[in-house]
């Protein structure tokens, strides 16, 4: 049996138990979907236990513990739609899934390929910045995105994609520019956007989201406190609901509905009308923020006038 055969039957082995809600499923049965011997069903489960899947077994069968909190490509796939439907393919570890997924985008892969993990090695954020992830606590996935745009068309991409993430996080979620999702004053999602262009039109971008689920994990430099988003949803319902919102804003973008993305991005700016420092290559900026321009740049009013600024890092905010 090769490699990915296996992979299919263990995610059918999990498909099963997740459907099963905690009830015992019998190896027998197991054995008859998957069209295999019991003994082969033994082996998917122990495969399974050891990428971190709670599976406990008995005189009744195999059943998933119930503080599990799995995801089922193949259960996620089914409740999505254009123009982010899949394929969804998960993994319980990789590198990083902006780099599986732009591997895949290099290969010819299609629009609305999602690449999830239950934990990344070598995650990252904005400017080289780790991102630090702990299995099952958080949600760690990447989109593959092909807009029919020029370069320099494509600047307010991250904060599109940073609002679907937002609205998917629930109503108190806002965004601090570019990217970074807060709920009371504390980061609960993160985004980044990496692309392939040449000088006339963009081949593919990748929109990777980590999401804080239940559990934040403590950095010594962090920009915001962390939080989590603990909203009672697992997450194959939270990714679900991302890829759901980042859709129909990524459609609206990219027909006749950016002026309405913008709108909404500004409605849930966290920084307008705050002071804030911003460092960029150059130095620091300090100024109050009073929302973004047409291309997606930050305005700030500074004692030496008005600023845009396209490429930054906001490394202080009064009052948050």
């Amino acid at each position: 049996m090769s490699a990915g055969e296996a992979g299919e039957r263990r995610a059918a082995v999990l498909e099963a138990l997740v459907v099963g809600a905690g009830a015992p499923v019998s190896g027998e049965e197991l054995a008859s979907r998957l069209g295999c011997s019991r003994a082969a069903v033994h082996r998917h489960v122990e495969a399974l236990r050891r990428d971190g899947v709670h599976i406990e077994g008995g005189a009744e069968g195999y059943s998933l513990d119930p503080a599990s909190d799995v995801v089922v490509p193949a259960l996620v796939q089914r409740e999505l739609t254009g123009p982010l439907a899949g394929p969804v393919a998960w993994r319980a570890s990789t590198a990083s899934t902006n780099d599986d997924a732009a591997a895949a985008a290099r290969e010819g892969a299609a629009e609305g390929l999602v690449v999830g993990a239950d934990r990344q090695t070598a995650g990252r954020g904005r400017r080289g910045r780790p991102w630090v992830s702990r299995a099952g606590e958080g949600l760690f996935a990447s989109v593959l995105l092909r807009p029919s745009v020029a370069p320099v068309d494509a600047s307010t991409l991250p904060l599109l994609v940073a609002l679907g993430v937002a609205e998917a996080c629930g109503e108190q979620a806002r965004i601090a520019w570019p990217n970074d999702i807060v709920i009371a004053g504390r980061k609960v999602a993160g985004v980044l956007v990496e692309l392939s262009a040449d000088h006339e039109r963009v081949h593919w971008a990748i929109a990777g989201v980590g999401v804080n689920v239940r559990g934040a994990p403590e950095l010594a430099d962090a920009r915001w406190t962390p939080g989590a988003l603990g909203d009672g949803r697992g997450r194959s319902e939270i990714l679900i609901d991302l890829m759901r919102s980042l859709g129909r804003r990524y459609a609206d973008w990219c027909g006749t509905g950016r002026q309405a993305c913008l709108a909404a991005y500004r409605e849930r700016d966290a920084l307008a009308g705050r002071t804030v420092t911003v460092t960029t290559d150059d130095g620091e900026i300090v100024g109050t923020a009073s929302g973004v321009d047409e291309a997606g740049r930050l305005r700030m009013a500074t004692a030496a006038g008005e600023r845009q600024v396209s490429v930054g890092e906001v490394t202080g905010v009064d009052g948050l």
